[in-house]
């Protein structure tokens, strides 16, 4: 089941124009939402592998200094490159963020705290789309949420069980930072893809 909500955009704020419906993805009519959904799929996929197999292979050679670097560094360089690439905005957004590069905007923060919701709910599906309006454009807005692995603990865990050395790089790189004091399925963010829709022939 997908989230379908209509919404216009005023200024930075996001306006619900309908009340929140929820459509199986067979009742999707407009014909260009299809091709948008399954581009901001292989966006969103793109980058969650590209980040994943480099962040395995540091942490295959022991190496969470390394570790931070990919999630922190080579993770926006990545996101950047792809958003490039594609020409669609991408970002990696979460409630307790790490980069401040990562602050969500009000509407992908609505969502992440309705993800908390329905994944303490056990209620999580693996994505999320709606249909924005800015001006007179209307964009797919996708979410994908990320949950916490057990490769994640060691940087975003429990202050805890963080190895001191992680402590101090991490104080030293991010004195803001917001993003330990996860658990094992908790929702560590949310990878966000917005796609520009065609206007229809």
């Amino acid at each position: 089941m997908k989230w379908i909500t209509i919404l216009a955009l005023t200024g930075s704020t996001f306006l619900i124009l309908t009340g929140t419906a929820i459509y199986s993805q067979q009742t999707v009519q407009d014909a260009r939402i299809q091709p948008a959904l399954i581009e901001a799929r292989q966006v969103s996929n793109e980058l969650a592998e590209k980040v994943r197999e480099l962040l395995l292979k540091e942490m295959e050679k022991g190496g969470f200094i390394n570790a931070i670097k990919i999630c922190s560094e080579e993770a926006q360089r990545i996101t950047h490159s792809i958003r490039v690439q594609k020409g669609h905005s991408l970002r990696r957004v979460s409630l307790r963020y790490r980069n401040p590069r990562n602050i969500p905007e009000e509407h992908e923060r609505k969502r992440l705290e309705e993800f908390d919701r329905l994944n303490r709910e056990k209620k999580l599906d693996h994505e999320y789309f709606e249909i924005a309006r800015e001006g007179d454009k209307e964009y797919l807005s996708y979410m994908k949420p990320l949950i916490a692995l057990p490769l994640c603990m060691t940087c975003h865990g429990p202050k805890e069980n963080i190895p001191v050395e992680v402590k101090s790089i991490l104080a030293e790189k991010y004195p803001g930072d917001r993003a330990t004091g996860f658990l094992v399925g908790d929702v560590r963010g949310a990878i966000s893809v917005k796609i520009l829709l065609r206007a229809s022939k």
